[in-house]
């Protein structure tokens, strides 16, 4: 099998919904924006996983996966522990937090399941985040930088489109169109991650913070979070 080859359905497989972390039983805030009214509508739906891309997973979590892979890469060790502490630094609800380490802990099974070699690797990092997890799976499949960050972006816009359609009257149709017009958004947001300076990461989306924490007391929920 050629490099490529090789790369693209390594990337398919860690983008896959089916790869056993759990990130489906997650909604990041977009259940209790469902359920309070905030979105309605296909059109309101695609409007907040937008924003949230841009403004939130856009400014936080992938230029950290971009320093977290190159960490990884070149094996700086101490540099990524700094990294994944800062990530989680971010997590502005306990239940963004739990989400993060609950499914970072399912990627370390899933690492220990592909090879057993990989304990080293995973040792170096006591609480690990999604962002560290997956971007070690693409270091460790030869998966290049651009094509692991989009991968990446792609697998949580698919996730929140999924979440939508769980708990809304959303049907397959309308979905898919959603998850279409993201296209152009995942490749603007990774393209900007990639030039992006250490000083200019962050998010601040209280919406999103907002959302996430009244979740936690929501009477009745699908998701976790």
């Amino acid at each position: 099998m050629s490099a490529a080859n090789h790369s693209l359905l390594a990337l398919l497989h860690l983008s896959s919904p089916a790869l056993p972390v759990g990130a489906f039983a997650y909604s990041q805030g977009l259940e209790y924006a469902l359920d309070s009214g905030m979105c309605k509508n296909a059109q309101q739906v695609e409007s907040w996983i937008k924003d949230n891309l841009r403004f939130g997973f856009g400014q936080l979590d992938l230029p950290m996966y971009i320093r977290m892979y190159q960490a990884w890469e070149e094996k700086e060790f101490e540099k990524l522990k700094e990294l994944n502490a800062s990530l989680l630094s971010f997590r502005e609800s306990k239940e963004l937090y739990l989400e993060d380490i609950q499914v970072g802990s399912a990627y370390v099974q899933w690492h220990l399941g592909q090879d057993a070699n990989r304990e080293t690797m995973l040792s170096k990092i006591e609480t690990p985040t999604v962002v560290s997890m997956n971007a070690l799976a693409a270091v460790l499949t030869h998966i290049d930088l651009s094509t692991a960050l989009m991968g990446f972006a792609w697998s949580w816009c698919e996730n929140q489109v999924t979440c939508a359609s769980k708990a809304l009257p959303l049907g397959q149709t309308q979905a898919q169109q959603v998850l279409q017009s993201l296209i152009t958004d995942i490749a603007q947001v990774c393209e900007h991650a990639m030039n992006m300076k250490d000083d200019e990461i962050g998010t601040g989306l209280m919406g999103l913070a907002m959302a996430s924490s009244l979740h936690e007391q929501q009477y009745s929920r699908l998701f976790r979070s």
